[in-house]
């Protein structure tokens, strides 16, 4: 069967990573793409194996923009597409046409996406930057790596890869609202501000208690929840509750003269990580889960069970093709189809069909009322944490309907605990609350028929959990046929390790991004327990995928099940490391600050204490400007670093040379200065300056949240910027049961003496 978004048309103007990864997950879905590639072909071309990973299943142009033929055959080609999705430096955006007044006034029903580092507004919007620059702008290094030492970013481009992610979820909620109004809109995806927002939501957690972001004194190993050390590697436990203690001591049969730590921790150093995630996986009150390496990542049996891996044809060190992992979304009617065929350098020029033949929105006659894109659609969410609540918490600020099925009886800690009311508000604004205790039979009953009503149900529980309580999607679908139902449990619904629970970190230990966060000269790492990354990237994930399967949906009358893995999410945009070892045989370790192929490349100390600019080169002009800025003008002419390869080999003079520039200048004036050079670069914010920052203020980074019931706080924007539709909070965080009488009363038409009877029952509390 073709893909949920078939006939969809996209046009990508993209390089490196943000734009071509955002285009193939759309083309993975079904929608026809085309890249449009310069004549020297994009740079990912000459990384190992990584075009094919970002580009597979494209059609392609070769075409050189500034010549006035070539620009306007790819007008012609947006006149005919749905889609376009770009992360062009500014100076030739606006020479191609490419900025948003011109696309709206030239193609006035194309959904245009535009992905940069800072953003297309505020006063970085012309700034110079890569990935390494908007992770240090949104914050993020202050809060990984070790106390005193140097800040750190998390390896391998992931703040462009989550850009991507967040700029496919907003594209297709533009295309939804245009099947209704007929218009098209553009979409501004800041790559440091999808980092902030993710970034400022974990900090909602500690920030109420006046816990900083900031490194820890501690690496691996401390307690009650993080990495510790077994025969053969790290685990990765939770401790917190007594629960979770007297699991351990179930399975350690721990002698009650013996003190809890240091009896876990020789009971652990005596057995394989293996080992003991296979005792945790008969204990559903056990959180525990290992730290992988790429190798055991490749190797993974709950990997090849659910179908991860795609052969790029790609040939491999040691035979066979090199494989790289799919998105976390296994649809159950139209599955994820990746066509590994990519573009070829040199295509000739695509044919181009006009306005009227292309897109799959007809023009509507007459300009229709605009409404949020989610306007109309509504969304049981049975949701824990941060995972469910954050594809939820999206989706409601895009005008769904989001309404949480919750109990007095199990409420999420997140609401009951004072400490992490913020966090909470953060994660569920927007949305409605009612309590239905699905323990009950009449419980489960209501439920379901809620769900007559409803477009969507979702779920981050814990696997098979909605199926045991009689709302799996085969409970559901028997009352609504045409439901979507999405659920993302640790490992997915089925395989050998589906009994995987647990929290975010827990996921990308298993991806192998933990063990890649630290210090490679001590081969020290750290993990990234305090971000939640592991959490974020499957809602995102999730939101793609709800929106995908409400497209079909709407074309078809076909609803389907989505069944999402954390551990598949963490792990879809981990390949680069993964492609690495099948060419080189290459064990990714602890990675800093350091880039594939970007050098120089890292945070530096400027004056003033634990202060930071990150500096990043990706050219050879940029190397020679910064060369002359940093006073070394003999760098731009030495022949031993005229590429990154050789620079890679002197890279400890060199960062030492910038080092001792940078440490003598105020941040903002080494930033300045090397941004008038051309060179990328960033200030690495605090957290709390960064909130008031000009360049994340003047795009709305946060939202008053005020509202009886909770203590005032502030909440982190959905980081999409519409500029016709924008999103915005619909409502305050909902009290527990805020919205009973509208859902029992108008949606399940109760009338008061069956809500008093149910009441009493223990079914509506």
């Amino acid at each position: 069967m073709a893909g949920p978004l078939a006939g969809l048309r996209v046009v990508e103007c993209g390089t490196w990573i943000s734009a071509p990864f955002c285009a193939r997950l759309l083309a993975d879905l079904g929608a026809d793409v085309t890249k449009v590639e310069p004549p020297v072909g994009d740079p990912t071309r000459g990384v190992g194996a990584m075009f094919p990973y970002l580009n597979a299943g494209k059609g392609g142009w070769t075409a050189d923009l500034d010549e006035p033929e070539a620009r306007e055959h790819l007008h012609e080609l947006l006149g005919g597409a749905d889609v376009l999705v770009e992360n062009v430096e500014p100076d030739a955006r606006r020479r191609w046409g490419l900025d948003f007044p011109t696309v709206e006034s030239r193609h006035p029903r194309l959904v245009a996406v535009s992905i940069s580092p800072y953003g297309r507004t505020g006063p970085w919007a012309d700034k110079p930057g890569t990935d390494l620059c908007a992770q240090a702008a949104a914050a993020l290094p202050y809060g990984l790596g070790v106390k005193g030492r140097e800040p750190l970013r998390i390896p391998y481009d992931q703040a462009d890869f989550q850009a991507g992610l967040h700029a496919a979820a907003a594209a297709l909620c533009g295309v939804r609202e245009r099947h209704r109004s007929g218009r098209g809109q553009g979409i501004d995806i800041s790559v440091a501000h999808v980092l902030g927002y993710m970034v400022g939501g974990m900090h909602r957690l500690p920030a109420k208690s006046g816990r900083a972001w900031q490194r820890q004194d501690t690496v691996m190993g401390r307690a009650p929840m993080g990495f510790f050390e077994c025969a053969d590697g790290f685990v990765i436990v939770a401790l917190q509750k007594a629960a979770h203690r007297e699991a351990f001591d179930r399975l350690m049969a721990r002698p009650a003269d013996e003190e809890f730590f240091p009896f876990l921790m020789r009971w652990m150093g005596a057995r394989t990580r293996r080992e003991l995630l296979d005792l945790a996986l008969t204990d559903d009150k056990v959180v525990l889960g290992i730290a992988q390496t790429v190798d055991e990542v490749l190797a993974s049996p709950q990997y090849a069970h659910r179908d991860l891996w795609v052969d790029s044809g790609v040939p491999a060190a040691t035979g066979g093709g090199v494989v790289f992992p799919k998105p976390a979304y296994r649809l159950s009617v139209t599955p994820v189809s990746i066509d590994t065929r990519t573009p070829a350098l040199g295509a000739d020029a695509p044919a181009t069909q006009g306005a009227t033949e292309g897109g799959t929105v007809p023009a509507a006659p007459e300009p229709a009322p605009r409404a949020l894109p989610l306007a109309g659609v509504r969304i049981l969410e049975f949701g824990w944490n941060w995972a469910g609540p954050m594809c939820g918490q999206l989706l409601a600020d895009l005008g769904a309907e989001v309404i949480r099925i919750e109990t007095t009886k199990r409420q999420d800690e997140m609401r009951f605990r004072d400490f992490a009311s913020w966090f909470f508000c953060n994660a569920n604004r927007s949305k409605l609350s009612t309590t239905i205790n699905v323990a009950t039979d009449e419980g489960r009953e209501l439920v379901r028929r809620l769900a007559a009503t409803s477009d969507v149900v979702m779920d981050n529980l814990a696997a098979g959990v909605m199926s045991r309580n009689g709302l799996g999607y085969a409970d559901l679908c028997a009352a609504k046929s045409d439901i979507v139902v999405a659920s993302m449990s640790m490992a997915g619904q089925e395989g050998p390790e589906r009994g995987l629970r647990g929290f975010a970190s827990i996921a990308t230990a298993y991806s192998g991004l933990e063990l890649m966060i630290g210090y490679p000269a001590d081969d020290l790492s750290t993990g990234l327990l305090s971000f939640g990354l592991g959490d974020t990237t499957v809602a995102v994930q999730g939101a793609i995928a709800i929106l995908a399967a409400l497209d079909h949906r709407d074309r078809t009358g076909q609803g389907q099940f989505v069944d999402l893995s954390q551990i598949d999410a963490a792990v879809a945009t981990l390949a680069e490391p993964l492609l690495e070892y099948q060419l080189t045989g290459t064990v990714a370790g602890p990675q800093a600050n350091t880039h594939a192929t970007f050098c120089p490349h890292g945070l530096y100390p400027v004056a003033g204490g634990d202060r930071w600019v990150a500096v990043a080169v990706t050219s050879d002009e940029e190397w020679a400007a910064l060369a002359k800025v940093v006073g070394r003008a003999e760098w731009a002419e030495a022949p031993d670093l005229a590429t990154a390869a050789a620079r890679r080999g002197h890279a400890a003079e060199i960062d030492a040379a910038i080092a001792a520039w940078t440490s003598r200048l105020d941040r903002d004036a080494a930033a300045e200065a090397l941004w008038g050079a051309g060179v990328p670069a960033a200030p690495l914010l605090e957290l709390t300056e960064r909130d008031s920052h000009p360049q994340f203020t003047s795009r709305g980074f946060t939202w008053d949240h005020t509202a009886d019931g909770w203590d005032p706080c502030f909440v982190y924007a959905t980081p999409w910027l519409f500029d016709a539709t924008p999103a915005h909070m619909q409502r305050a965080a909902p009290l527990l049961g805020e919205h009973n009488d509208y859902v029992w009363k108008e949606l399940l038409d109760l009338d008061d003496g069956e809500i008093e009877r149910l009441c009493e029952g223990g079914v509506l509390t």
